[in-house]
């Protein structure tokens, strides 16, 4: 029974993969990338594209400036610091996505709210208070700069844009140097 459902996968997953490069082929920046945003591009190893990346810095720079709002309130000293930097960073960041959305002719249309898997961690953020706000806090933090990252290092292995490339470039060690002292903050508290 286990081998002819192993059989019929492998002789399916030629046809899901056609299928599937066949929708990325079709994509353009207006059209959202479903493939992206579903993770079926990151489990086939395939590069985001340009789009991909703009759209995903967007979202997560509001997941930061949002999350930032949160602490104001919830978070300690330390953790405000770090929520205010964060989205300060966030807005900078979004001027220069906005600016390569217009200049590399993307035609992006930004959402105005995150989308639901970010909408989700800021509602669970919301309900959260003391101690629980501080981990679960710091939990979404490392779990979003992870994917960040994660997200311009496949951009870089083909990107398709040279000004999305050298702004990706410019980003990642920026990003990955805040994931490093995040990670680093779960060590010592651990």
């Amino acid at each position: 029974m286990l081998m002819r459902l192993l059989a019929g996968l492998v002789a399916v997953l030629p046809a899901i993969v056609i299928f599937a490069g066949a929708i990325a082929g079709a994509e353009s920046p207006r059209k959202h990338s479903l493939l992206e945003a579903v993770g079926v591009k990151a489990v086939l190893g395939w590069p985001p594209n340009a789009a991909d990346v703009l759209r995903y810095l967007h979202q997560f720079n509001m997941f930061q400036v949002e999350a930032a709002g949160l602490a104001d309130s919830r978070g300690d000293d330390a953790l405000r610091q770090f929520a205010f930097g964060q989205a300060r960073l966030a807005r900078e960041r979004d001027q220069d996505v906005f600016r390569l959305n217009t200049f590399a002719l993307l035609s992006i249309d930004f959402p105005t709210r995150p989308n639901a898997v970010l909408a989700n961690q800021i509602a669970g953020l919301r309900g959260a208070v003391g101690s629980r706000f501080m981990t679960d806090f710091h939990g979404k933090q490392v779990q979003e700069f992870r994917r960040v990252v994660a997200l311009l290092r496949r951009f870089l292995l083909h990107p398709d844009n040279d000004q999305i490339r050298r702004f990706a470039i410019e980003q990642l060690p920026l990003l990955e140097r805040d994931l490093d002292m995040l990670e680093g903050r779960a060590r010592t508290a651990g």
